[in-house]
C-alpha cells in the first residue's frame, strides 16, 4: 500500500461499535454529508442486510495506527439468467434509500493517499468483485477526483464517470427578507399572500417534532400523507414498504437526539395538510421527502411550508438548503443553482468488459439526441 497506508476490512461487530470514530472522521472529512454519517449507514445495514449482501467496509490506517479513511462499501450478490452470478461493489444504502453526495470518508491530508490505497486493495482482491458501481457520487468527491485525474491504464481498469442527477440547492446568505427581494414583485407578492391566507386567515399551525414527542407517530403521519398522494396521482413511489418505514423510523430517532432531523407539519385544526422530512448537518438543511394531502395541495400548503423552513434556515444562519436529487419544477421555484451527482462504473479490462464499456459510451452520446427527438411521444 502507498505511503504506509494499510487497509483492513471492517466486520459487522466493529461497524456496530464505531459510531464515535466514524463520525469524528466524517467531521474532519473532505465530503462531510449527512448520508455518510454512521447513523444513516448503520441503520441501513441493520434493516436491509440479507443473504444477497455482504459488508465490504474498508478502513485505512496510517503508520501510527490512526484511522485516516473509511470506504463505506458493500457487495451486492446478483444472479442473472438463472445461474450467472456476479458481485457488485456499491456504496452502502445506495440502492434502497437513494442518498446523495456519497463518497469515501477521508481528511484533506490523506484524500489521495487513501483513494490510492483503496484502489490498490480492490485490484489486489479483484476475485471478490466483478463490477464496481458507485451511484449518487458528489461532484467534488474524493473518489471521483482521484479516479478522473489519475492515469489508470496500467491498472487494467475501465472507468466511466457520468452525471447521474441534478441536485438543486440554495446558498443562504443575508436575511430571508433580502432573499425574497430576489423574486420578481409578482412572485414575491403571490408567496406572501398564500402565507397570509393559510396562516393568518385559516389559522394553519406550523409544528416541528421534538425528540421527546413520540416521533414514531409523526413518521407514520408522514408516510400516510405521502402514500395517499402517490395513490391519488398514480405515482410509483420508493418511499413505502415495511423495510423503508423501519429504516426511516430508526434513522430519524437516532438523528433526532442530536437535533439533526426536522419533521415539519402544517396543520389545519387536527388535520395535517403537509409534512416535510428534512435533515440538518454541517450547517446545511437537506430536504429529503414530503407528504401532501389533497386539501393541502389546493391551499398551496407545500409552498407555504417550504417558505417557513427556508425562513428558519436563514434565521438560524445555516449556509445552504439542499433540495437533493430531482429536477422538479417546485425545487427550481426557490433556486436556479444545482450541482450534479455522478455515477461511476469500474470494470476489469478484458475483452467482454471493453466491448460493454465502449457500447455504453456510445449509448451515452446518442441518448440525449434520441430523447430530444422522441420526447413528444414519450411524454
Amino acid at each position: 500500500m502507498p505511503e504506509n497506508i494499510s487497509i483492513e476490512r471492517i466486520s459487522e461487530c466493529q461497524f456496530e461499535n464505531m459510531r464515535e470514530e466514524w463520525n469524528s472522521l466524517l467531521e474532519k472529512g473532505v465530503t462531510n454529508e449527512i448520508f455518510l454519517s454512521w447513523e444513516w449507514m448503520y441503520s441501513w445495514w441493520d434493516v436491509f442486510k440479507n443473504e444477497g449482501s455482504q459488508l465490504y467496509l474498508l478502513r485505512g490506517m496510517n503508520s501510527m495506527g490512526e484511522t485516516i479513511g473509511i470506504a463505506p462499501f458493500y457487495l451486492q450478490k446478483q444472479t442473472l439468467l438463472g445461474s450467472l452470478k456476479r458481485n457488485i461493489i456499491r456504496f452502502c444504502s445506495s440502492l434502497e434509500t437513494y442518498p446523495d453526495h456519497l463518497d469515501v470518508i477521508a481528511t484533506k491530508e490523506y484524500e489521495r493517499l487513501f483513494s490510492e490505497a483503496v484502489l490498490s486493495y480492490l485490484i489486489q482482491h479483484n476475485e471478490d468483485w466483478d463490477l464496481i458501481r458507485l451511484e449518487g457520487v458528489h461532484e467534488n468527491s474524493v473518489i471521483k477526483n482521484y479516479l478522473t485525474t489519475t492515469p489508470l491504464k496500467i491498472k487494467r481498469l475501465l472507468i466511466a464517470s457520468v452525471p447521474d442527477a441534478k441536485c438543486p440547492y440554495l446558498v443562504i446568505d443575508g436575511s430571508f427578507e433580502d432573499y425574497l427581494k430576489s423574486f420578481s414583485p409578482k412572485k414575491r407578492q403571490t408567496l406572501l399572500r398564500k402565507r397570509r391566507i393559510l396562516i393568518n386567515r385559516e389559522k394553519a399551525v406550523f409544528r416541528a417534532v421534538q425528540c421527546d414527542e413520540e416521533p414514531e407517530k409523526y413518521i407514520q403521519k408522514l408516510f400516510a400523507l405521502h402514500e395517499e398522494r402517490a395513490r391519488q396521482k398514480g405515482i410509483k413511489t420508493t418511499f413505502s414498504g415495511e423495510d423503508i418505514y423501519k429504516f426511516h423510523n430508526k434513522v430519524v430517532q437516532a438523528l433526532l437526539k442530536d437535533g439533526k432531523v426536522v419533521l415539519a407539519f402544517l396543520y389545519k385544526e387536527s388535520n395535517p395538510l403537509v409534512s416535510y422530512y428534512c435533515m440538518k448537518h454541517n450547517k446545511k438543511v437537506y430536504y429529503y421527502q414530503a407528504g401532501l394531502s389533497y386539501e393541502g395541495e389546493k391551499r398551496s400548503a407545500g409552498t407555504v411550508l417550504f417558505s417557513l423552513l427556508l425562513e428558519n434556515a436563514f434565521g438560524e444562519r445555516y449556509k445552504e438548503f439542499d433540495f437533493l436529487r430531482g429536477s422538479e419544477e417546485y425545487k427550481f421555484y426557490w433556486s436556479k443553482n444545482y450541482r450534479e451527482d455522478y455515477s461511476i462504473t469500474i470494470r476489469k479490462d478484458d475483452f467482454i468488459n471493453r466491448m460493454t464499456h465502449h457500447s455504453y459510451a456510445i449509448y451515452r452520446r446518442v441518448r440525449p439526441q434520441f430523447q430530444k427527438i422522441y420526447k413528444p411521444i414519450l411524454h
